[in-house]
């Protein structure tokens, strides 16, 4: 709680940081792209659930041996810069999550023999901008809509599957470069699965309708 009040409080300060440098910002307008991302997940070290109890994080169902964030993944984005200072940004990430054979021994058929997760989200942020001409640094903070979702399969069908949902916050910093519509983005990210997180590196394209 005190790390997100002192990370709330700077990105706030330094709203007023960034608007002095407005009249040097790309221009305002509408844009969207895609971006490759890599992901090394921080599981949250805890027994896993027993199915049909609660849990709150996807780690909570598979352990540490299935990667059910995954290691990369395909980010859209979509956003509007609103002043040469300040953006907003809606996004989805989807990473490629993770299966692994599952070793289970049952009096009757199907009997499954595979277990697969994956986990995706979707989040609104704020993005605060440093415009140094065709360059940008920037700082974002936002929510996201994480939902993840475990089963288990019994010859490619599904046997048994959970579903899990939450909202979290998100934090980032990056930069990108403007070469007339195209803009070329490197950014790291901060996220949250509930007691999971992530860490996020993105190299992406967007293209600008203004």
């Amino acid at each position: 709680m005190k790390r997100s009040l002192v990370l709330s409080a700077t990105f706030f300060c330094s709203t007023m940081l960034f608007a002095v440098h407005e009249a040097h910002a790309a221009e305002r307008g509408w844009y969207a792209g895609a971006a490759f991302s890599s992901i090394s997940p921080d599981y949250f070290r805890e027994s896993v659930a027993v199915i049909g109890t609660a849990a709150d994080s996807p780690s909570r169902y598979t352990g540490q041996d299935l990667d059910s964030i995954g290691p990369h993944g395909l980010k859209l984005v979509a956003g509007y810069r609103a002043f040469g200072w300040l953006a907003f940004e809606a996004d989805y990430l989807g990473p490629s999550g993770d299966s692994a054979p599952l070793e289970v021994v049952c009096a009757t058929a199907p009997c499954p023999n595979r277990i697969r997760a994956q986990t995706s989200n979707a989040s609104l942020s704020a993005l605060l901008l440093w415009p140094l001409e065709k360059f940008d640094l920037f700082a974002r903070a936002g929510v996201t809509r994480w939902k993840f979702r475990v089963e288990t399969l019994a010859d490619g069908a599904t046997y048994w599957s959970q579903d899990l949902s939450d909202t979290d916050q998100k934090f980032g910093a990056g930069a990108q470069v403007h070469i007339k519509k195209i803009t070329a983005r490197l950014e790291y990210e901060r996220l949250r699965f509930g007691r999971d997180a992530a860490d996020s590196w993105s190299l992406g394209l967007a293209w600008s309708f203004r």
